[in-house]
């Protein structure tokens, strides 16, 4: 999740000498659309009509978010399967050092969510579902063991379900890293097919429910397979090169293909074809080089700070919401109007957040010496 980290001056002229890595750009600018469509999928229900009624689309909310899974296994996987299969990084300094990556961040926000919801509730404006912010599920949360079962519904910082998720994910890739890395491409859709319809059976015969959008209470048993999946996927297409004229109908086809689908009635093939067909978009997007710039890289880091921060703007936003509506007696056009400044909102707040929280607080969690690698 972390992209090449560059200083942001506004104004800036963007740096001539930027890197241009085989899909540095294109992966960051994916992993922002990804938070970008979770955001809408979340802040969608508060619109002045639901836009899961002006459109079946924005119910879809599990594509961005098994993306999202399959993304992190694929840049996880180029970013350090080399250096874990060359043995040039202890697993135990992997896994610490992608957990101290997460959490100091995480903690930030979720003390800000119990601060706000704390004092709102003295304030005499208490959460519509009070029974979504209970003390076991802040201490889960800050733990960040919330996304293994243990917390069955939906509670305080929603998203981050996916994060707690993946450090499962980041110790066990810190295992099996090595015996993937060399692997032949036979070999790796070999693993991909074992894993995927292993996903498919434990689903329905554990939870009775499809695998692709498993609820919080299984939350392991979907990202395991998909963070998985990101990592086999990257190896498979490791020599992949892809030219942009090549890169932009086929990444469009495969997305649309994939949303197309996810349209029609749920079933077992029709979401195989759906995550094949993500796949294939991180694939491609990983093959192409395009030009970076300040742009994309802060877009890149920024999809961390928006994927954290979002549910606690809209948390404020719309709780203030209908009583600036109802005291001003605003018509449709004006909500409408407020409900995208919501969104624009949580675009500054995830951008501001990066740059004043999220990156200084990175940079100095990266001193310590568990981080560095030191003993």
């Amino acid at each position: 999740m972390k992209p090449l980290s560059t200083p942001f001056v506004p104004g800036a002229a963007v740096p001539a000498d930027l890197p241009a890595r085989r899909g540095g750009a294109s992966l960051d600018v994916l992993r922002f659309l990804a938070a970008a469509f979770i955001l809408l999928f979340h802040f969608g229900p508060s619109a002045p009509v639901n836009l899961r009624l002006v459109s079946p689309i924005f119910e879809q909310g599990w594509l961005a978010t098994d993306l999202f899974l399959m993304l992190s296994g694929f840049v996880l996987s180029r970013a350090y399967g080399g250096r874990l299969t060359q043995s040039q990084m202890r697993p135990t300094h992997f896994f610490l050092k992608r957990f101290a990556r997460l959490w100091p961040s995480h903690l930030v926000v979720l003390l800000i969510f119990a601060v706000f919801i704390v004092t709102a509730t003295l304030l005499g404006f208490p959460p519509n579902h009070g029974d979504h912010y209970g003390l076991n599920a802040l201490f889960a949360q800050a733990f960040m063991v919330h996304g293994w079962g243990i917390i069955g519904t939906p509670t305080w910082n929603i998203p981050t379900w996916t994060l707690s998720a993946l450090l499962v994910c980041y110790g066990l890739f810190a295992v099996y890293a090595r015996w993937v890395h060399h692997r032949s491409l036979i070999v790796l859709a070999g693993i991909a097919a074992v894993v995927l319809a292993a996903a498919h059976v434990l689903s329905e015969t554990l939870a009775s429910h499809a695998f692709a959008d498993l609820p919080l209470a299984w939350g392991l048993l979907r990202a395991i397979p998909l963070f998985i999946l990101g990592n086999l996927i990257e190896r498979a297409t490791a020599r992949l090169r892809l030219s942009q004229a090549m890169f932009w109908p086929l990444a469009t086809v495969a997305l649309a293909a994939a949303c197309g689908l996810a349209l029609l009635p749920r079933h077992l093939l029709s979401d195989t074809v759906i995550l094949m067909l993500l796949g294939t978009v991180l694939a491609v997007s990983g093959g192409v080089t395009f030009r970076e710039s300040v742009v994309t890289q802060r877009l890149g880091r920024a999809s961390f700070a928006l994927f954290l921060t979002h549910s606690l703007v809209g948390a404020v936003w719309f709780s203030l919401t209908p009583k600036v509506v109802a005291m001003l007696g605003l018509g449709l056009p004006a909500q409408w109007a407020l409900w995208a400044t919501a969104l624009l909102a949580a675009m500054i707040t995830a951008f501001l957040f990066d740059a004043l929280v999220d990156k200084p607080l990175s940079t100095w969690v990266s001193k310590f010496s568990f981080v560095r690698g030191g003993v």
